[in-house]
């Protein structure tokens, strides 16, 4: 299940109290003998199999090279990226845990501010604010976010938890459900349709708008 079916059930809860209590060393004490660049393509490879405690490891070590001369704002991007998607998915539950919502609002937010056009920091923060919804402003600042996204750095696009266009239509669909903009939910299936006709959160929107 990818994000995009956040707005329309949750998954099981996970425990992160749990999780987060093997985390406790400091990688900053911890001798650097891997690059920053290493370490953020080992922190989306723990993430890509689930090991969040190691992934957060992995991208706050690449993060403690802040400031550093050399460092390109880009990498440090992608580091806070990546530790947003880690407390997004940590919400993937049917009790949607706030603090985490918050800490990840917070990292993809440290993200865009260094790099304006990181798409995927963009789609991240997106779905977070459909998961979130608290309010109206939620929803019209994810279909923001999702215009930056797509005006943003592809190359940054579909690496993970989502595959195409379409799945980026599907989540403005979405948002406009939930805002009460029917028509405009039923284009952007519409659009997500066109793209991959067999895409399974469209096809719900689409069932559940008839």
């Amino acid at each position: 299940m990818g994000l995009w079916a956040y707005g329309l059930m949750g998954l099981l809860a996970c425990q992160l109290t749990a999780l987060l209590a093997g985390c406790g060393s400091d990688p900053e004490e911890a001798e650097r003998t891997s690059t920053l660049e290493e370490d953020i393509r080992s922190g989306w490879e723990e993430y890509g199999s689930g090991n969040y405690g190691a992934a957060i490891l992995a991208f706050e070590k690449a993060l403690t090279e802040d400031g550093s001369a050399g460092i390109s704002p880009l990498h440090l991007a992608d580091a806070y990226n990546g530790l947003g998607w880690v407390y997004l998915s940590f919400s993937q539950s049917v009790g949607v845990n706030q603090k985490n919502i918050a800490m990840a609002l917070g990292k993809f937010q440290e993200a865009v501010t260094r790099d304006t056009a990181n798409a995927d920091a963009w789609v991240g923060q997106a779905g977070l604010l459909l998961v979130r919804r608290s309010s109206q402003d939620d929803l019209r600042d994810a279909l923001k976010a999702i215009d930056s996204a797509l005006q943003g750095d592809a190359a940054y696009l579909y690496r993970h938890d989502y595959d195409s266009e379409a799945d980026i239509y599907a989540l403005r669909a979405q948002c406009y459900y939930y805002l009460g903009e029917l028509d405009k939910a039923r284009d952007e299936i519409d659009r997500s349709l066109a793209i991959e006709k067999n895409n399974s959160v469209a096809l719900a929107m689409r069932k559940l708008l008839q």
